[in-house]
């Protein structure tokens, strides 16, 4: 059993940003793509994939599991490539 299953009200929220970043999460995103690039992402997501659907072990065993981390990590580039254009639109400016 996952740690997650045991406290899924603790799972459910953000646990790793500080109440700083919590209430700033842009400046997380941009530090992110700081870090990492784009094209990086995509590659340790093919990698990860290709690890996870490879090699022998019974978490995914069936279909149904190997066809839902590939729905997974389509979602998540889909998800990291919208954050990128939310990262980089200019600030709207308040009077």
């Amino acid at each position: 059993m996952q740690p997650f299953d045991l406290h899924p009200e603790f799972y459910s929220q953000p646990i790793w940003l500080t109440q700083e970043e919590k209430e700033n999460p842009m400046a997380v995103i941009k530090r992110f793509f700081e870090d990492v690039k784009l094209i990086e992402v995509r590659e340790y997501l093919h990698n990860l994939l290709e690890v996870a659907l490879t090699t022998p072990n019974n978490i995914y065993d069936e279909a149904k599991e190997r066809d839902a981390v590939i729905c997974f990590c389509k979602q998540l580039e889909k998800m990291v490539e919208a954050v990128i254009l939310l990262s980089s639109q200019p600030k709207p400016i308040t009077q």
